[in-house]
């Protein structure tokens, strides 16, 4: 089984039209059931390794990277180096990535009263997830638990979706029943949660890096080299962007 961890990055919750983040993201991270303790421990080592004060702080995309709230005051070039290390682990624990993604923008001028972005990306990404699921050889490799941050305005309407998802395949929209997504989604505090913050590197990482491919910034130019060297090739299935 995996453990397949989910974050978002661009949530604006009802405001679709914020020109800093035009796009919803949903970033999954599929941990095979026996690296989920070995990579918590590795990315525990890796906070200890650089903030031997406070071995247990949180790894948040926007924070590690933009130097804010219990990353203040960490040097640019340590925080780009717990950034880069804890992304490597994907590859070493042998996770794989998925994502799906909404464009707010298009949404809103489509629909008179939208779905919620968030309910539509966690739809089209278990589907996605389902699919690639089914093609596993590996018969143990063949199902997932969904674990999420429990911030999530969501929650309800996201048990009740992947419910009907797993029932009929009734969804937001209609979409493809659900037969290798067992349970339903359990919600946890990401501070607590090693996989859901690397979720969170991955779904921060891979939304800016989209919106800043071009720049010449040190920090972006960092950043993106991180996604194409770490993220990129561990993704497995993806949803086209979306309307």
């Amino acid at each position: 089984m995996f453990l397949t961890y989910l974050d978002e990055s661009g949530n604006t919750g009802s405001r679709l039209d914020d020109p800093d983040q035009p796009v919803h993201w949903l970033v999954a991270v599929l941990v095979p059931e026996e690296q989920v303790l070995p990579l918590a421990a590795a990315v525990d080592a890796v906070v200890a390794a650089h903030v031997p004060q406070d071995p247990r702080r949180e790894l948040h995309g926007a924070e590690l990277f933009g130097g804010d709230k219990r990353w203040r005051g960490v040097p640019p070039g340590t925080r780009l180096e717990v950034y880069e290390e804890a992304l490597r682990l994907l590859q070493a624990h042998g996770c794989a990535v998925a994502h799906a993604s909404v464009d707010k923008r298009r949404l809103a001028a489509r629909h008179l009263r939208p779905h919620p972005p968030h309910l539509l990306a966690l739809q089209f990404l278990v589907e996605k997830l389902d699919g690639y699921l089914a093609y596993q050889r590996d018969p143990l490799r063949q199902r997932a638990l969904l674990v999420a941050d429990e911030t999530n305005e969501h929650e309800a309407f996201a048990l009740d979706m992947v419910k009907g998802l797993q029932a009929t395949g009734a969804g937001v929209v209609a979409g493809r029943q659900l037969r290798h997504i067992v349970d339903t989604v359990h919600f946890v505090r990401s501070e607590t949660n090693r996989g859901v913050q690397l979720a969170d590197l991955a779904a921060y990482g891979l939304a800016r890096a989209e919106r800043v491919r071009d720049s010449m910034s040190a920090g972006n130019v960092a950043l993106v080299r991180l996604v194409d060297e770490y993220v990129l090739p561990q993704v497995r299935t993806y949803r086209m962007r979306w309307p």
